[in-house]
């Protein structure tokens, strides 16, 4: 669930990128829930201009999860736009720092000559999952940077049509998006938004990065979500405004709860550079 929470916030922050001008960050904020009880807080900042991206995503555990699993990360990407590159977007550098079950989570990037190169990683691979292969870490970028160039695209041609190979220096996950149609959501009280929007299925599959406790089969087995996309305001682009995800539990229901613009702190890293 922690992945998917966190997928949720990165897709928060992605499809912000044409709204963000070189002012101040364009800043969403969501809700998650799980059984009808809240379970984690989501915000997500995004800044960019002709040349540079830089993208923040918080999130952090509430509510009845809180009570069982506390847990919270930020996450930081910035990169370069790349407009002969088939994403459109190259990372020059990412940072995950957070705390689960009071234990430290760091993972730190880099991107020197276009290849992922890990800086930081705690805890290590070796305490919990199987390495991934080099040759499985060649053509992929982080979770972030694909989400921002996909739903981009959709910004550009009303369409969520895209796919991208991912890997946050842990796992391997291969991920389609798809056009569904259009639906005309009604008033929810856990959410902001009610209207007309767009919605997009997209299938992630994990291919390497396996914990070693886990059934591969199991593991490997496509997850699926859904994501509808508004414009919450008319100066804005598409952004989603509800997620529906399944987990090994059950479904996770992501609504809007905010949108404005500011940004988000990042905690200080040894190992940015």
């Amino acid at each position: 669930m922690r992945t998917l929470i966190a997928a949720a916030a990165a897709t928060a922050a992605a499809v912000l990128a044409p709204a963000a001008r070189a002012g101040e960050p364009v800043l969403a904020s969501y809700t998650a829930y799980f059984s009808g009880f809240s379970v984690a807080a989501l915000d997500a900042a995004f800044a960019l201009d002709d040349r540079h991206y830089r993208m923040v995503a918080r999130m952090r555990t509430i509510g009845i999860l809180a009570a069982f699993v506390t847990g919270e990360q930020t996450t930081e990407v910035e990169g370069t736009i790349r407009s002969g590159d088939a994403l459109g977007l190259a990372p020059a550098r990412y940072a995950m720092d957070g705390r689960w079950r009071d234990r430290p989570r760091r993972i730190a990037m880099a991107w020197p000559d276009g290849r992922p190169e890990v800086l930081a990683l705690v805890p290590a691979n070796t305490e919990e999952r199987d390495p991934v292969p080099p040759e499985l870490q060649h053509g992929t970028v982080d979770t972030l940077t694909a989400i921002a160039a996909l739903l981009r695209r959709l910004a550009a041609t009303g369409r969520c049509e895209g796919e991208a190979a991912l890997f946050d220096g842990r796992r391997r996950t291969d991920v389609v998006a798809r056009t569904e149609g259009e639906d005309r959501l009604e008033p929810h009280r856990w959410g902001v938004f009610a209207g007309p929007a767009l919605r997009c299925s997209v299938e992630g599959r994990q291919v390497a990065g396996f914990r070693t406790d886990q059934d591969r089969a199991e593991a490997g087995r496509p997850r699926s979500a859904t994501a509808w996309f508004a414009r919450p305001a008319p100066d804005l682009p598409p952004i989603p405004v509800r997620i529906e995800a399944e987990t090994g539990w059950g479904p996770v229901y992501v609504h809007l709860t905010r949108i404005g613009r500011g940004d988000l702190p990042v905690p200080t890293r040894q190992t940015r550079n």
